[in-house]
């Protein structure tokens, strides 16, 4: 399993916060390349960077992140 976006709820959650994807990435304390494509849906997370997501918008994961299977 891993962890996939839910999209709609991270720009909605950027948005409620008023942060631009960039200072998004700083407060989540990763590279504004890898914000920009985890909130476009063109990169999934590691589960570290999940969990820094969650913390900079202080949130819980569910609210974030579904789990999808891998084969």
């Amino acid at each position: 399993m891993r962890a996939a976006v839910k999209i709609e709820h991270l720009n909605k959650k950027l948005f409620e916060k008023g942060l631009t994807r960039r200072a998004f990435a700083k407060k989540a304390g990763i590279g504004y390349v890898t914000a920009s494509q985890i909130c476009t849906g063109q990169r999934k997370p590691s589960p570290p960077i999940a969990k820094k997501i969650v913390d900079a918008l202080g949130t819980s994961f569910d609210e974030i992140f579904e789990f999808e299977m891998v084969r």
